[in-house]
């Protein structure tokens, strides 16, 4: 299982030239095979900056649309740029990795567009939330559904000053998103990795 996953995340990688990097292999594991399946169906592609590299110049989106992210008072260590279904990351770090990841999948669950943005029932869970998992959570729809998922798989940075993200944390703080997400890994994402699995222990990629 560990071998299947480890394949199918390191699929994801753009093939650029960019070989998958051992630290975000162990990050986006923790999503599981069913997720990572998800993703790969849906075309989601992994970035990872090169050591100077700006965003404009690995993403052809940004460099037409002409937005400078590095030009930013604080130049994000990671990105998702739903025009291209792709996640660029500068940092390594598995909160920043996770985090985006959430963007992706949220991405990929609306078919191109983020589902947070459009599904009723995540802007209901949204509003009627008394409490945020993390104070990131709280600045907006699609913040709150990834810090949703990257709290469910626990992925944390030990030097952070926030509350661990955790499932625990999740169920106790907000129910009816951990409900709904709860929901998400047991049925779409693992319907995905029935399409992805082959007789014999083969996989389709």
């Amino acid at each position: 299982m560990q071998e299947r996953t480890q394949v199918i995340a390191g699929s994801l990688f753009s093939g650029d030239g960019r070989s998958p990097e051992e630290a975000i292999l162990e990050t986006l594991a923790r999503f599981g095979i069913g997720a990572l399946s998800f993703a790969k169906k849906s075309r989601i592609r992994i970035v990872p900056l090169r050591a100077g590299e700006r965003y404009d110049a690995a993403s052809e989106a940004l460099a037409r649309l002409g937005i400078d992210v590095d030009a930013w008072p604080a130049p994000p260590a990671g990105l998702f740029v739903v025009e291209e279904r792709a996640l660029y990351v500068r940092s390594r770090s598995p909160m920043t990795v996770a985090h985006e990841f959430g963007h992706a999948l949220d991405c990929a669950l609306g078919g191109g567009v983020y589902r947070s943005g459009v599904d009723p029932r995540v802007r209901a869970n949204f509003a009627l939330a008394e409490a945020f998992v993390t104070p990131y959570a709280a600045t907006g729809i699609d913040e709150y559904f990834a810090e949703c998922l990257r709290a469910y798989v626990g992925v944390n940075d030990p030097a952070s000053s926030w509350p661990r993200a955790t499932r625990e944390r999740l169920r106790r703080i907000d129910p009816l998103m951990h409900e709904y997400v709860d929901a998400i890994f047991r049925t779409e994402f693992s319907q995905a990795d029935e399409i992805y699995a082959m007789p014999e222990g083969r996989m389709s990629i």
